[in-house]
């Protein structure tokens, strides 16, 4: 997913996805349900990371969970994994 800029590079995609449901809640607060498939254990371990990286995005659209609540269902058949 990054090139170093000026050195030769291959370029490949892969069929599998990740997607993302978004709904408004009646009450604030965050919910995550994420359905996606992952290596073993990889979702409990990157688990902060994934709320720090949604809370970012979210308050640069300018959503705030404090006052208006948002459940995210991620799913697909992309599998969680990160590393070498």
């Amino acid at each position: 997913h990054f090139v170093v800029y000026k050195v030769p590079a291959l370029v490949g995609a892969v069929s599998a996805y990740t997607d993302c449901k978004l709904e408004y809640t009646a009450g604030p607060g965050l919910e995550v349900i994420d359905n996606r498939p992952a290596v073993p254990l990889y979702k409990e371990k990157k688990m902060d990371e994934g709320i720090e990286a949604i809370n970012l995005t979210l308050a640069h659209l300018g959503v705030d969970t404090k006052t208006r609540g948002v459940k995210l269902t991620f799913g697909g058949d992309l599998c969680c994994a990160s590393g070498i």
